[in-house]
């Protein structure tokens, strides 16, 4: 994003907390292995992406309500103008990555990922619209594809539902969150009664049931816009709510999911039951999204740690999408000194301390400068960016 707008720091903390969490999912085993902690991972994990969905939720949700309730009406051309906008902000990074995970699986496999159907998907997105299957080529790419098709589909949604009720504006907004919220409920409420499908692969991974937890964030967004002096009078109290009912959620994720999961043969197929198939996402967004009044006013002053806050938080799209390729090649050139004492821990800091400076320069030389470009194919529309 460029640097003259101006940061919320509690987004950022969020942003930056969310990053850590994944980076920290996929690089806890060269610490432990005795595998002492080795469930941590499945909560880190799950949790990290959670938080990403609600946060770009609320931001898009800002964004979308900025450009809705301006004086000309909200036409098609402003739906274009935000697409064009946000896939500068999205698109380059990720297909440049594309290309670089597609070359380096050529090499290692003698794959052209062009001529496989499984592959191909990935070039629009599809690799989890019809089933998901893990597999070892840009295994982080599932998330990327719920959030492209929300950014698709709620401004077009929003628009026909404003069409039907042209003199309803905010309350065709809240229509269109909850007509997200309630369908992606009620589709995972089927096929958590009528199909037997993994949890992981199944529901939580898989891009049609998932739109609603970045639906939620939006929610927030709309609550702040509608109700702004409760938003920050009820701050603490509504962070306070958020945190209790997300340790609730963790607690109930631990006891039904996390203590028959065996991390050694990374088994999901096990029956994870109604509630985490279903109601579980909801409750999990919903506790994120009540921390959000909390974060977007907290103040504190510019130090070392909030500079390095920030930091990783602008550079995190980039750590998202590169740190598990870094993984495997340092894993692989650095193999040969398994059996030395210590070398799980070097590993993990070169790990981490890789992927930070390979993220920063991709943010400064190519993120960066591709998103800037969308000033030139859009309309210039003014204090749209929160963060």
């Amino acid at each position: 994003m460029p640097a003259t707008f101006k940061r919320i720091f509690g987004l950022d903390m969020l942003r930056c907390m969310a990053i850590l969490l994944v980076l920290f999912t996929h690089t806890l085993s060269f610490l432990d292995p005795g595998n002492y902690y080795y469930k941590l991972p499945v909560f880190t994990g799950f949790a990290g992406v959670e938080m990403f969905f609600v946060l770009s939720g609320f931001l898009i949700g800002t964004i979308l309500l900025k450009l809705y309730n301006q004086t000309d009406p909200f036409d098609l051309q402003k739906v274009k103008t935000f697409w064009i906008r946000r896939w500068f902000r999205t698109l380059p990074n990720y297909y440049l990555m594309l290309i670089v995970y597609a070359i380096l699986f050529y090499g290692a496999h003698h794959i052209n990922i062009l001529s496989h159907l499984k592959y191909l998907a990935y070039t629009v997105f599809l690799q989890n619209a019809i089933t998901y299957q893990p597999n070892d080529f840009f295994q982080i790419a599932w998330s990327l594809s719920i959030e492209e098709w929300f950014y698709l589909l709620f401004p077009l949604i929003l628009l026909i539902i404003k069409m039907c009720r042209p003199k309803a504006r905010l309350s065709s907004f809240l229509a269109t969150i909850l007509v997200f919220i309630f369908a992606e409920l009620a589709i995972r409420t089927i096929a958590a009664i009528f199909l037997n499908r993994p949890w992981d692969e199944g529901f939580r991974k898989f891009m049609p049931m998932r739109l609603d937890s970045i639906s939620i964030g939006v929610l927030a967004a709309y609550f702040k816009y509608l109700k702004p002096a409760y938003w920050d009078k009820q701050a603490t109290r509504l962070a306070l709510c958020g945190l209790v009912l997300f340790a609730v959620n963790c607690t109930l994720f631990y006891v039904i999911y996390v203590k028959r999961f065996d991390p050694v043969s990374w088994d999901h197929l096990f029956d994870a039951g109604f509630f985490l198939e279903t109601f579980f996402f909801t409750s999990v967004s919903l506790s994120i999204a009540l921390t959000i009044p909390y974060l977007y006013q907290l103040n504190v002053k510019r130090s070392l740690f909030t500079r390095a806050v920030t930091f990783i938080s602008q550079v995190s799209y980039s750590i998202y999408l590169n740190h598990l390729l870094i993984i495997l090649i340092l894993s692989h050139l650095l193999k040969r000194f398994l059996h030395l004492q210590f070398f799980g821990v070097a590993l993990f800091i070169s790990i981490w301390i890789s992927t930070i400076l390979v993220s920063a320069v991709q943010y400064k030389y190519f993120e960066l400068p591709m998103t800037n470009l969308r000033i030139r194919f859009s309309k210039k529309q003014e204090n749209i960016e929160v963060s």
